[in-house]
């Protein structure tokens, strides 16, 4: 028989003409017990912990829920603050109800640029409740202990306190749904007539915007899927009520690991499971806590088993039904340092797979779009698009592939360069008389020998970027080209459009934004289609991430006007890879010019006469 939540959710605290709803913010146990008790207590004023001053905002959020938004506002003493309005959290389904229902409502909740960030001292919102409110707080004799000591609170609930009081003269039956911290200590108050304490409550601007989905994976409060299970219950009500978080934790965990064997064919070992059921309950007790939030169930996965089983557990948790478009100019982006992941961050990387097992080879046609095809017939004069093969002029294909060659010996120089240190001889010549070293100091008349490691590293893929162009403006054609033989490489670039600067019949000049190169050939498959690398937010890094995943040798040469950002050389390196950086003004400008141009032809047969239009050229 399943476990129900709410199940003691009359078990709520009154005073005099006021019932007390305490919450934990963002947590759906309380948004059932909020939707549940104003629906049976039917108040006729419901007074809510929100702050008064964002009153219209929160509002007009409130009511596009299921879908997420954010309050971006400004106090007037010019402070920033961000208010997170989601449907898990109690106080916001109290808004949301008695908006559906008429029930008039007094944000009653001084300005407070903590809200909901700062971090009581609570249970797990399991334990109030499977025991009840009134008969938690009873247990623990009111104590003043769920919250941490702080001057701003004890204002924050004086202020309530007397916004409770002057609402209790107008109204018979009041309902605050407010934070579970701060219950005892208005209860407190509300024995004795409180005046109004000085408080900043002033907002000199506020705008609601929707949330970006990203930022939502990065930082939402309540795991998303347990979120999704409010929203569905929501919509039909009925007599049942959603099953408590053990249940749904317990559901959670089997549906991700079935995920995670979906989307890599990969089986997760019974041994596996209960390897993470055992380091949860452990790690939990240690912390003193009953269940597990969104950062325990991740970090604990990746404990289990692997950080790739940890990226797609999270992937699947975090994934929301009424998520915002992506694509809205109006959505919000924020980062970590915004948003509350529980306190903690963690940095997951999932194992790069192609749509095609490796051992497998495959050919692509080069040419396969409509709109590509349309592109040729109106620029390039003669041009016939059922006769178009498009290649490329195989003298500049072995020039790549000659300084893709001598890039590798640079590379792998500059690293034995950087692990050899020089040191005077006393008893081992280590690996060899620095010859450099002695004439540079031959006046002291000794021997210098080298030491520190010896043997190189192997590479498997240059990645060379000429210019990021982020917004795709100057080089907006994309394509990826497999070697012709076993001695090319496969290749991935993106440059300027072919057919704007034609120099021969069926021959365009080109020039690349950035390319990369993989070693062997014939495996690499389309990295602009390849969902495998949707992650990547610019081209010049999805070319990077390419060249990481293809590569079969432990090294990756990266040359471009900046290093490789920081991320991208920890999932090299937990894919056992090294990436070697070149800056690319180190290089010979004019051998960095000609390698950037090249040529595209419309077809093979034109391989034979494109040297005459290139020498005009």
């Amino acid at each position: 028989m399943a476990h129900l939540m709410a199940q003691n959710w009359s078990d709520t605290i009154r005073f005099e003409n006021i019932t007390f709803l305490g919450v934990m913010h963002y947590r759906i146990e309380f948004a059932v017990l909020a939707h549940l008790l104003i629906r049976d207590l039917k108040p006729d004023c419901i007074c809510v912990e929100l702050p008064h001053g964002l009153r219209h905002e929160i509002a007009s959020g409130v009511r596009g829920f299921p879908y997420h938004s954010v309050i971006l506002y400004e106090t007037a003493g010019k402070e920033n603050a961000v208010l997170m309005l989601e449907g898990s959290d109690g106080v916001q389904e109290a808004v949301r109800s008695g908006l559906e229902l008429d029930i008039p409502i007094r944000f009653i909740d001084p300005l407070t640029l903590r809200y909901p960030l700062f971090m009581d001292n609570l249970p797990d919102a399991y334990v109030v409740d499977v025991l009840g409110q009134r008969t938690f707080l009873e247990t623990l004799k009111l104590s003043p202990g769920l919250q941490e000591e702080d001057p701003e609170n004890s204002r924050r609930e004086a202020y309530i306190a007397a916004r409770l009081q002057e609402a209790a003269k107008e109204h018979e039956n009041i309902l605050y749904v407010g934070g579970f911290a701060h219950i005892p200590g208005i209860l407190k108050l509300l024995t004795k007539p409180q005046a109004f304490p000085l408080m900043k409550t002033g907002i000199s601007a506020a705008v609601l915007a929707p949330v970006h989905p990203d930022s939502l994976k990065k930082g939402f409060t309540e795991i998303p899927k347990i979120t999704e299970v409010f929203e569905r219950w929501r919509q039909d009500p009925g007599e049942s009520r959603p099953e408590n978080r053990h249940e749904l934790i317990i559901q959670l965990m089997r549906a991700a690991a079935d995920y995670f064997e979906a989307q890599t064919r990969q089986e997760v070992p019974e041994y596996v499971y209960l390897t993470w059921v055992k380091f949860l309950r452990k790690w939990l007790a240690f912390r003193a806590k009953v269940l597990p939030d969104l950062y325990h169930l991740v970090s604990s996965a990746r404990s289990a088993m692997d950080e790739d089983f940890a990226y797609h557990v999270h992937e699947f948790l975090a994934d929301y039904t009424w998520s915002n478009d992506p694509l809205d100019p109006s959505a919000v982006l924020l980062d970590e340092d915004n948003l509350l992941f529980h306190g903690h961050k963690i940095i997951l990387h999932k194992k790069l797979r192609t749509l095609f097992p490796s051992s497998r080879k495959y050919r692509m046609k080069a040419v396969t779009s409509t709109k590509w095809k349309e592109h040729l017939k109106r620029t390039w004069d003669s041009a016939n698009p059922d006769e178009v093969d498009i290649c490329s002029y195989p003298p500049e294909d072995v020039e790549v592939e000659k300084w893709g060659t001598a890039l590798i010996k640079h590379a792998a120089h500059l690293l034995q360069t950087s692990q050899v240190e020089v040191e005077p001889f006393v008893a081992d010549f280590g690996n060899g008389p620095d010859i450099r070293e002695m004439l540079r100091r031959h006046y002291e008349n000794r021997i210098y020998v080298k030491t520190g490691e010896q043997g190189g590293l192997e590479f498997g893929s240059v990645v060379v970027i000429f210019d990021s162009d982020e917004r795709s403006v100057r080089y907006p054609f994309q394509m990826t080209w497999l070697g012709e033989h076993s001695q090319e490489s496969d290749m991935a670039f993106y440059s300027t459009p072919p057919g704007t600067d034609v120099v021969g019949p069926g021959i365009s000049r080109m020039e690349h934004g950035g390319f990369t190169l993989s070693y062997p050939p014939l495996r690499m498959y389309d990295v602009w289609r390849d969902p495998a690398f949707d992650f990547v937010e610019t081209r010049h890094e999805r070319l990077l991430v390419a060249g990481i995943a293809y590569s079969e040798k432990p090294g990756i040469v990266y040359v471009a006007k900046s290093p490789p950002a920081a991320k991208w050389k920890k999932l090299a390196k937990s894919m056992g890879r090294k990436i070697i950086y070149i800056p690319l003004g180190s290089l010979n400008p004019l051998h960095v010019r000609r390698m950037r141009t090249f040529h595209m032809l419309q077809n093979k047969g034109l391989r034979n006469i494109a040297h005459e239009y290139m020498k005009k050229d």
